[in-house]
């Protein structure tokens, strides 16, 4: 991956992320924010998605009504309308991400001394939030009533960090690659036809390109598989219906492009540790 010729800024925030994605023993627990039912003074809530890492020291925010403090390494993630509170009362650098629909922001804080001598430095990117940076977006926002599955959440925000990582090493004013155009083209379709029967061969026969070209699309563009990525974006689909509606498990197996409902169930628990049953009782 080139890293010529970018402006001083940008070069500074794909530093940044080489640094998180290249050693990501270093990265540790997820937190989530939630939507108050009113937001406190210093409180910061925007309509995207965004996650905040500690990169250096104690971050500390107010989430739900009470003060959490994250470590070197930890990370916030914060839906869309949710609010975190940070606080700044200690010496901390955070590298803060935001997802807007076409643009990728991207803020460093540095308070490593007094308040009054805190520090930001910030880009802003051409990006369009579609595609497998939707899912993983979606399928985050979900997984923030459940905490507690970080063996899920861990390796998803990894992804997240990669895809921008990708996204700040483009070279401004670039023209996209057909590669890169084409995977988009793919990941776009595969979300709004997650329901239909897929396959390598028919998505590519559609694209007009081998199943082998397919395959290495998402090899070299991507951070999973066809066929991971296709259960991925089923999976988020399936959870959200589980949680906001009440149909029978084999319609909602159907809906998300599953026919036979016992092994969507084998499926989704696999994945999730739970039956699409218990999940869906988490949040009656």
């Amino acid at each position: 991956m080139s890293e010529l010729h970018l402006p001083a800024d940008q070069q500074f925030f794909a530093d940044l992320l080489s640094g998180l994605v290249l050693n990501p023993q270093r990265l540790g627990r997820v937190w989530f924010a939630g939507q108050p039912r009113m937001l406190q003074t210093g409180s910061v809530s925007l309509e995207w998605p965004r996650l905040d890492v500690v990169l250096r020291g104690d971050y500390t925010n107010r989430l739900d009504d009470k003060s959490q403090r994250l470590g070197e390494g930890e990370m916030l993630f914060i839906p869309a309308r949710a609010a975190n509170c940070p606080l700044f009362d200690k010496p901390v650098m955070v590298l803060s991400l935001v997802f807007a629909p076409a643009w990728l922001g991207l803020t460093f804080h540095d308070a490593r001394g007094l308040a009054a001598s805190h520090t930001v430095r910030k880009i802003e990117l051409p990006h369009p939030q579609r595609g497998e940076g939707e899912a993983m977006l979606t399928a985050l926002t979900y997984l923030s009533r459940t905490p507690g599955e970080q063996d899920i959440i861990q390796p998803l925000v990894l992804s997240l960090l990669h895809l921008c990582r990708k996204v700040v090493h483009t070279q401004p004013g670039a023209v996209l690659p057909r590669a890169d155009f084409l995977y988009q083209s793919l990941c776009n379709w595969i979300q709004d036809n997650y329901a239909s029967p897929l396959s390598r061969e028919s998505v590519a026969s559609l694209f007009n390109i081998t199943p082998n070209h397919l395959s290495r699309l998402f090899s070299q563009q991507g951070t999973m598989s066809f066929v991971d990525y296709v259960r991925w974006v089923r999976m988020a689909k399936a959870r959200m219906i589980l949680q906001k509606y009440h149909l029978p498990v084999a319609e909602v197996a159907k809906r998300c492009g599953f026919h036979d409902s016992d092994y969507f169930c084998r499926v989704f628990r696999r994945q999730f540790g739970l039956t699409p049953g218990e999940y869906r009782a988490r949040f009656q």
